[in-house]
């Protein structure tokens, strides 16, 4: 009996097993060939075509447009793949190539959908050429099918880029029409404001200084004018006195006087002094008013000095009676004329102070003004800074929409169309023989191997030791046959007669 295991089996052992027994090894192998050419003539061919698509780029260059699709080609690929694979897409496919006519008399829409999805149809990409393959039955269905998804694929892909190019254009154009609108509501605030404080604006400081300074040299002018209008008046109305007391008096020899030192007349320059030193307790010498009496005072005493003395009256005699004296019409009309030149210039004069009271308060108002002018700006000036980058990106969005539909941007072209197959995709000979061989060759070692297992006999000196390996093999008597007896005699005898 055998005692030999199988974990104790080499490779050699193995071969051996083989060598022993060709038989239960060349049955299976043939068998196993014999089973792969049937299969070859079971199995129903499956052929696959591919169209080969190229990604082209863009031929204007993108300095000059740029581009508003910017996903990578492989985002897109998955897209175009997802878009083409849907169920739309794929019925459609089927009923116009007439696909799959005796499964769609049995299975459902759906599960054949599924079948195009999982299986006959391939997307591959290798650089900037990627295929598109379909598996059929019929070799010029398959190329057919091949040729129109890659087309569909192509239509798909313009039309994706199209969207997506007049989705950025009218999305730039919604919000340019936003910011526009924002921008002129912002403009029409600023407008209001300028309009509301007008004259406190800080682009017009220098004009109101300017304005302040003019008004100032005008109320020096009428402070020169009112000086001497009122120094004419003061003089006049001492012509008119004087001419109303020789009017009451009677002609008789008088001695000569001074205007300025005559007793009737009103002494103007004393009171002009005392209201200067009133003044100037009050206020200093810069002050308009003590200015004013200054000048005053000086063009009195200046006038004083310069009258000349007044002719020595005529004589008459004393049993005359006085002739009565008649004051000139000219000089009353001098006297009502500077009345009401006194009175315009103390008019004007405060209208001047007026306006310039006006105009200081407008420059005090200025740095408020500014500051409320200033937050209104910044968010104009904003709203335009956005208004222009929209309006620049839509122009571009617009150049980059027109590329698409002029076909000038990165699109698929078809590189290689699909034509049919000569040989079957699906079986391959070489690998259906190669594996029924290999099935074939295995079923045969496992076969030796079992028979040699369970044979009672030993078939040499090294496996009768290895069975019972505490005794020693001595010696090994091979198999005689007849037909070797035989054999063996006749060349002995042979040998004898040589």
């Amino acid at each position: 009996m055998k005692h030999a295991t199988i974990k104790n089996l080499t490779p050699a052992e193995l071969g051996k097993s083989v060598l022993r027994r060709p038989g239960w090894f060349l049955v299976p192998v043939l068998l196993g060939l014999v089973g792969a050419f049937l299969a070859l003539r079971m199995l129903t061919p499956i052929y696959r075509a591919s169209t080969q698509v190229l990604v082209e780029p863009q031929k204007v260059p993108a300095d000059y447009v740029k581009p508003t699709v910017t996903t990578d080609i492989d985002e897109r690929l998955k897209t175009l793949e997802q878009q083409i694979t849907n169920r739309s897409h794929i019925e459609r496919i089927i009923q116009e190539m007439n696909l799959y006519p005796e499964l769609r008399r049995e299975l459902a829409m759906e599960k054949l959908v599924d079948q195009v999805r999982r299986k006959d149809l391939t997307v591959e990409r290798r650089g900037d050429i990627f295929s598109i393959g379909f598996k059929s039955q019929d070799p010029k269905k398959a190329a057919a099918t091949a040729n129109r998804i890659a087309e569909l694929f192509i239509q798909e892909n313009l039309k994706l880029r199209e969207n997506q190019a007049q989705g950025t254009s009218s999305f730039l154009s919604a919000e340019l029409q936003q910011a526009k609108e924002k921008l002129e509501q912002q403009e029409a605030r600023v407008a209001v404001f300028k309009q509301l404080h007008m004259g406190q604006l800080p682009e017009q400081r220098d004009t109101n200084l300017q304005q302040v300074g003019q008004l100032q040299d005008k109320l020096e002018i009428n402070m020169d004018a009112l000086d001497r209008a009122e120094t004419r008046k003061i003089l006049l109305q001492s012509q008119v006195a004087e001419a109303r007391r020789q009017a009451q008096m009677p002609r008789q020899p008088v001695q000569p006087t001074i205007l300025m030192t005559t007793p009737g007349a009103p002494s103007r320059l004393d009171q002009l002094r005392a209201e200067l030193i009133d003044l100037r307790s009050r206020f200093t010498d810069r002050h308009p008013d003590v200015i004013r009496l200054q000048n005053q005072i000086a063009q009195l005493e200046r006038a004083a000095s310069e009258a000349p003395p007044p002719a020595p009256p005529p004589q008459t005699m004393a049993s005359r009676e006085p002739e009565p004296v008649r004051i000139d019409p000219e000089l009353l009309a001098q006297l009502q004329s500077v009345d009401y030149e006194i009175r315009n210039l103390h008019a004007e004069r405060g209208r001047i102070l007026a306006d310039i009271s006006r105009v200081q308060a407008r420059l005090e108002e200025i740095p408020r003004v500014e500051q409320e002018l200033l937050s209104l700006t910044r968010d104009y000036e904003n709203k335009q800074r956005t208004y222009e980058s929209l309006l620049e990106k839509q122009s571009q969005a617009r150049l980059a929409e027109n590329l698409e539909k002029r076909r000038q941007s990165e699109q698929f072209t078809i590189l290689e169309k699909a034509v049919p197959p000569a040989e079957p995709f699906f079986p391959n000979p070489l690998y259906v023989l190669a594996a029924g061989l290999a099935a074939g060759a295995l079923a045969g070692i496992l076969l030796s191997l079992l028979r040699d297992q369970t044979d009672s006999t030993y078939a040499d000196g090294d496996a009768l030791q290895q069975a019972f390996p505490g005794v020693r093999v001595l010696a090994t008597i091979p198999i005689f046959s007849a037909e070797a007896v035989a054999g063996s005699a006749t060349a002995q005898s042979r040998f004898r007669r040589n």
